[in-house]
C-alpha cells in the first residue's frame, strides 16, 4: 500500500481516554528495551504506559492524534511543547498506580540513567511518541502520521518540529527521509548497560512559515 492510499482511506481524530486500551496494545505489543528496562518488566511497562497516557489525556498535558484506517485504530502520535517528559506529578502518579510505591521508587532509580541522555527540545512542537501497530508497519502509516504532525506544527506556526530517539533506532531512517537531522547526541555507559543502546539523539526539522 502506498502512502497516498493510507492517507486517502485514513482519518485523524483527537485521542480520548476510551482509546487508552487500544493505544497501549499498539505501543507495548512490541515494546522498546528501554521501556521494559526502566519499568522492570513488559507487564509493568504496559501498565505504566497506560496509566501515564490516561493521566495525560485527562489532564490535557499533551495532544494525542489517533489514525484510523478502515475503522481500525492503526497508530497514534503524541505531541507536546516541552519535550519528552510530562509534568513530574503526572509521571509519579502514573508510576505509583501502575507499579505500587516500591515499584515506582525502583523505576525512578533506574530512570537516572535515562536522565543522563535527556536533551532539551527547541522551541516548537515536540513529538513524544509515534507508534504504529506492529501488524500494520511498513505500510506507509508512519509517514502519514508524520505528515499530519508536521501539518499541525506548521498550522501553529511552530519554528521547529523535534523528537528524541535511541541512536540505533531503525525508525531514524523514516525521520531522516522526511527532513529531520541530528542536532545533538548524548551517550552514557550506564544507559547502555541497562538498555543496550549507546545513547539518544535529538532530531529536528526546522520549519519555514
Amino acid at each position: 500500500m502506498t502512502d497516498d492510499a493510507a492517507q486517502q482511506r485514513g482519518r485523524f481524530r483527537r485521542g480520548t481516554v476510551d482509546d487508552v486500551e487500544r493505544l497501549s496494545v499498539i505501543q507495548f505489543q512490541s515494546p522498546s528495551r528501554e521501556a521494559v528496562t526502566m519499568a522492570g518488566s513488559t507487564a509493568a511497562a504496559k501498565a505504566f504506559g497506560a496509566a501515564l497516557l490516561t493521566r495525560t489525556l485527562r489532564e490535557d498535558t499533551a495532544e494525542v492524534i489517533v489514525l484510523e484506517y478502515d475503522g481500525d485504530v492503526v497508530g497514534f502520535a503524541e505531541l507536546s511543547t516541552g519535550g519528552d517528559m510530562p509534568p513530574l506529578a503526572t509521571v509519579a502518579g502514573a508510576a505509583v498506580r501502575a507499579m505500587g510505591f516500591i515499584g515506582a521508587l525502583t523505576a525512578g532509580w533506574r530512570s537516572i540513567a535515562r536522565g543522563r541522555v535527556e536533551m532539551k527540545a527547541p522551541d516548537g512542537v515536540h513529538l513524544v511518541e509515534l507508534q504504529v501497530a506492529p501488524e500494520r508497519r511498513n505500510n506507509g502509516f508512519g509517514a502519514v502520521l508524520l505528515g499530519e504532525v508536521e501539518r499541525r506544527a506548521r498550522e501553529r506556526r511552530a519554528p521547529a518540529l523535534s523528537l528524541t530517539t535511541a541512536i540505533d533506532n531503525p525508525a531514524r531512517h523514516l525521520y531522516e527521509r522526511t527532513g529531520f537531522t541530528v542536532e545533538l547526541e548524548k551517550r552514557n555507559r550506564r544507559y547502555e548497560s541497562i538498555t543496550g543502546s549507546p545513547g539518544r539523539v535529538l532530531m529536528v526539522k526546522r520549519l519555514t512559515t
